[in-house]
């Protein structure tokens, strides 16, 4: 089987340069979608979910946080506003800052609606990395 190659950029920089995939499913706007070899070119709005990625290797798992996701030939690029692999979750950190959304998020003090969507939000990326951690 063919394979095609993976980038994926964040503003903090490089995750993945050039890995050969056999296998992507990301999460999108619209839903999961799974890239092969020669999939038909397209653009598409990434959602915040887990990124599972297929090589020779093995599979490999990667938070993605919104974005943009491109399929043009033999290349796959993703450009998220942040991305972490499944390896690199710090648990404990991520543990205490799901907490503390929730703690927040309460009710037992009134917040602004800037606020609720900045906790839900963080909230969300604390289960996200959570659950990609539970992964690896």
């Amino acid at each position: 089987m063919a394979a095609f190659k993976l980038n994926l950029y964040t503003p903090k920089g490089v995750v993945i340069k050039d890995l050969e995939c056999d296998d992507l499913v990301i999460p999108t706007v619209r839903g999961q979608i799974n890239i092969l070899p020669e999939h038909t070119h397209i653009l598409t709005e990434l959602s915040t979910g887990v990124m599972t990625v297929k090589t020779s290797m093995g599979t490999r798992h990667f938070t993605v946080t919104a974005g943009l996701c491109r399929v043009l030939k033999d290349t796959v690029t993703i450009l998220a506003f942040t991305s972490e692999k499944a390896e690199d979750v710090d648990v404990e950190r991520a543990k205490s800052a799901k907490a503390k959304a929730m703690d927040r998020l309460s009710g037992k003090e009134v917040i602004s609606d800037v606020d609720l969507i900045k906790f839900r939000r963080k909230l969300e990326r604390a289960e996200l990395r959570l659950r990609a951690a539970n992964l690896k």
